[in-house]
């Protein structure tokens, strides 16, 4: 762990993960903006593949959420870890601040281990826009919390808890492409036949 003066409150592992993420989207995706729903997105989705970021994620009006997160940003922006580059106050755009580098290094021993991770989720979800990555991150939270409350869901029990928190917001098409893409990558079970699909 760090000691500065230059990073007095982003200094642990949540702000140190989504320094990370920010580094890995300026390399992946240079020219593509980073706002507040990509970082809570690409956090889930990094702590999804297992890597051990300290925050938890509750469902909420732009699917799953976290507080953590939203602290760990505005600590950052104050230590100069990371800038908004953003001209428009509506939205962010995030990228390395002057600060960086130092608490990267600091957390290099609980980082480095997690960098695939990190780069494979941002590789893959970095390009797609704040409403897609709602999508799907909400489409794996459902799914996950089927799991953990009893055993393997259908894709018919996701899709209507779906639709009860996001209404008509997206197209059941998209719906039913995500969760069959989100099944072929391994990130969700592979589905239980319903009683109503044959």
């Amino acid at each position: 762990m760090i000691v500065s003066r230059e990073i007095v409150y982003s200094n642990d592992l949540c702000s140190a993960f989504l320094t990370a993420i920010v580094k890995a989207f300026e390399t992946y995706h240079p020219t593509a903006y980073l706002g507040r729903t990509a970082m809570q997105k690409l956090t889930y989705f990094v702590k999804v593949l297992g890597a051990p970021v300290p925050c938890s994620y509750g469902i909420y009006t732009y699917g799953p959420y976290s507080d953590t997160v939203t602290f760990a940003v505005e600590s950052l922006l104050a230590d100069d870890v990371i800038v908004d580059t953003s001209s428009n106050p509506k939205y962010s755009n995030y990228r390395l601040g002057a600060n960086a580098a130092e608490l990267l290094s600091g957390f290099a021993d609980e980082l480095s281990p997690n960098e695939g991770k990190v780069a494979q989720t941002v590789k893959a979800l970095g390009s797609f826009a704040p409403n897609e990555l709602e999508l799907i991150a909400t489409l794996h939270f459902i799914a996950q919390r089927q799991v953990h409350i009893g055993g393997k869901p259908s894709k018919d029990s996701v899709f209507r808890e779906f639709k009860s928190i996001k209404h008509d917001k997206f197209p059941d098409q998209d719906i039913s492409t995500w969760y069959d893409a989100l099944v072929d990558a391994g990130l969700i079970l592979k589905p239980t036949r319903s009683a109503t699909s044959g």
